[in-house]
């Protein structure tokens, strides 16, 4: 199935973007969990920036200790309060668990339209993409939404100081692509990637995602959208 215009109004009326974001990532999920071998687990993960929040209730702290810290915290400046929005990221995990300890080997992010459309939140995405590349943890990429208009791909190569590999052709704006750390014959950190320029019409390549070093599960990206717009109609008349 070739890719959709998700910025049409003619696929908006079916459903939007967020709608398809979500079903995409079950379906990948799903997949994922069939073809990881044992010790592996693939999961959906909404975070704010980070990869977990850790919060915790107060009720345990009797009355006097917790008027004592909130004394120790006494601010007599005023403060200054704004509304913000933060993006929130939906992400899909490899997770290889042993003796209940759980390392991330890999992640695979769907751009929402959340990501790019403000400068404060393309930085922060970008910035999360290093950081998992530097921690050896395998990443994919797939933009299929021409706007806000803004090239991850281009930005992360930029961060890594990577010299080739940058799309130039701007009437392909939709791309995936794959990345992970491998070493290079002067033992020195190295990424190796593969990406794919794309289009609305396009069908979507496999992509491998890096459980290992040495080994990775291919992430068949057509099957998992084609099950995602059968699952909501999309082509129902």
């Amino acid at each position: 199935m070739p890719i959709l215009d998700h910025l049409s109004l003619e696929i908006l009326d079916i459903a939007d973007f967020d709608a398809f974001h979500s079903q995409w990532a079950s379906k990948i999920v799903a997949a994922l969990n069939k073809t990881l071998p044992k010790g592996f687990r693939a999961k959906a993960h909404t975070s704010i920036g980070t990869r977990e929040v850790d919060v915790r209730t107060d009720r345990s702290l009797d009355a006097s200790t917790k008027q004592r810290l909130i004394a120790q915290c006494q601010v007599t400046d005023s403060a200054i309060v704004s509304e913000v929005t933060f993006p929130q990221d939906l992400e899909i995990f490899v997770d290889y668990i042993d003796r209940g300890k759980q390392i991330t080997v890999g992640v695979l992010e769907i751009i929402s339209r959340a990501n790019k459309d403000r400068s404060g939140h393309r930085n922060t995405f970008v910035a999360k993409c290093s950081n998992l590349l530097a921690r050896n943890v395998s990443l994919i990429i797939i933009d299929i939404l021409a706007l806000p208009a803004f090239n991850f791909h281009n930005q992360l190569l930029e961060v890594l100081d990577i010299k080739k590999g940058f799309f130039k052709d701007s009437k392909k704006p939709l791309y995936c692509a794959a990345y992970h750390q491998i070493s290079s014959q002067e033992n020195k950190p190295a990424v190796e990637f593969w990406r794919y320029a794309l289009t609305v019409g396009d069908s979507l390549p496999n992509l491998p995602l890096f459980i290992t070093s040495e080994i990775a599960v291919p992430v068949d990206l057509e099957r998992s959208y084609m099950e995602m717009c059968d699952e909501l109609k999309v082509f129902e008349k």
